[in-house]
């Protein structure tokens, strides 16, 4: 007899051999197949005992149908549900046995098909079968399979072998198909393109998988790796290494002693003491800092009283720039400024130097980028970050994803009260 798909949770054993989060292709809801009545009946009270958690009893249904078995509907029934059994009881030989009997049955859809290679694969890996585990993520990918965690997985094992270019042309694949599907990447999915792309000594993709792993995980520890890795990349320029830091601290992760300190070192080599102030008060508001560490009281030596001085000089040097022929007076106003932490000051002296030029209009847009973001401008920083197309366009970038970072409104603020006493 001709039966429907119907009173067996077939697509849903199938799926659940799946790990979770993995995307499952539906079944045919209107797939039909003959299956004899002796198998339906024993199909019948096995899910019964499925039900009740009684699997012995479901095993023992399961096994006396299979003796019954003479259609492709009645095989294709009984592995599916062993299949269940099997995945319920973490029986792995009974799941390799369902898998293969449903891998050999027509009635299979071909994405399911590549869901139980992956499954089969997974086995394989756990069992220490690296080359069984990696022929069967191969027929996955071969049969089309649209699961990104198939790619991944087939990425790492293709990268154990040293080849790390194929290995990234696999998860940039699963990328896609998260892109597609409008899905968050997982964070290590991105970690494991990162470490690819140091296989190869690639900048660029380490640079833009960071860039792409803040911004969908923009964690304390995700911020800090990243911006360790982009100052890496720009170890030979002081400048972009500083705005690294400014960033770092920016998003609140400076983390200990060590990033106060480093921090300092820079601000040191670029003679802004005033920035040290900053820093090492920070540093010690928030406990990172205990006064112990003798390079910091170095560092930090004599640094009230330049910023003191600093912060009366500007005035009279942002007047000057103003009727100066060249914007290099504007420039250096406002970094003194933006060493204050003065952001709002600093704006529209790197305005000026851009509109004056004669200095470096990367390292202002940038800067005017970051001063923007820093007094809640976030619009105006996009537009100013987006200007920077050049070497330094990685930094621009990370600045630009500060700027895009989702923000809680601000509290309203209570009225006072007037009633009278």
């Amino acid at each position: 007899m001709l039966n429907k798909l119907t009173g067996l949770a077939i697509a849903g054993v199938i799926a659940a051999a799946i790990p979770i989060g993995a995307p499952i292709a539906a079944q045919d809801t209107e797939l039909e197949y003959s299956l004899s009545r002796e198998v339906r009946e024993a199909a019948e009270q096995a899910q019964a005992a499925i039900a009740q958690s009684n699997f012995p009893a479901a095993t023992n249904f399961l096994n006396q149908a299979a003796t019954a078995a003479r259609t492709d509907g009645d095989r294709y029934v009984l592995a599916t549900m062993q299949l269940d059994v099997a995945n319920r009881t973490f029986n792995t030989a009974a799941q390799v046995t369902a898998i293969n009997a449903l891998l050999a049955s027509p009635l299979l859809a071909a994405a399911q098909r590549a869901d139980l290679y992956y499954h089969r694969a997974r086995i394989s890996y756990h069992a220490q079968n690296g080359d069984a585990a990696r022929a069967d993520l191969q027929a996955a990918i071969n049969a089309g399979t649209s699961n990104p965690r198939i790619y991944v997985a087939m990425a790492s094992l293709v990268d154990e072998t040293g080849d790390h270019a194929n290995a990234l042309t696999l998860v940039e694949r699963a990328f896609e198909i998260h892109r597609t599907a409008g899905l968050t990447t997982p964070v290590d999915w991105y970690r494991r393109a990162i470490s690819m792309a140091q296989g190869l000594n690639d900048v660029g993709r380490i640079g833009a998988y960071g860039q792409a792993m803040v911004a969908e995980h923009p964690t304390q520890r995700n911020w800090r790796d990243v911006l360790i890795q982009h100052r890496t990349a720009y170890a030979a320029d002081p400048e972009a290494a500083l705005d690294l830091w400014r960033l770092q601290d920016a998003v609140g992760a400076l983390t200990g002693e060590f990033d106060y300190r480093d921090y300092a070192r820079v601000a040191n080599g670029r003679q802004l003491p005033a920035e040290i102030e900053r820093i090492v008060r920070a540093g010690r508001a928030n406990s990172m800092l205990d006064g112990g560490n003798s390079e910091i009281a170095t560092l930090d030596r004599g640094t009230t009283a330049a910023a003191q001085s600093l912060r009366s000089a500007l005035p009279g040097r942002a007047q000057a720039a103003a009727g100066a022929a060249t914007g290099a007076n504007a420039m250096s106003a406002a970094d003194g400024y933006m060493s204050l932490g003065e952001y709002a000051a600093a704006i529209p002296l790197y305005r000026t130097a851009i509109e004056k030029g004669s200095v470096d209009t990367e390292l202002a847009n940038i800067r005017l980028g970051m001063a923007l973001a820093r007094t809640g401008d976030y619009a105006g920083a996009r537009t100013a970050l987006d200007q920077v197309v050049g070497p330094r366009a990685s930094i621009a970038r990370l600045w630009r994803i500060y700027a895009d970072l989702p923000r809680s409104a601000p509290a309203a603020v209570a009225p006072e009260s007037t009633a009278g006493g």
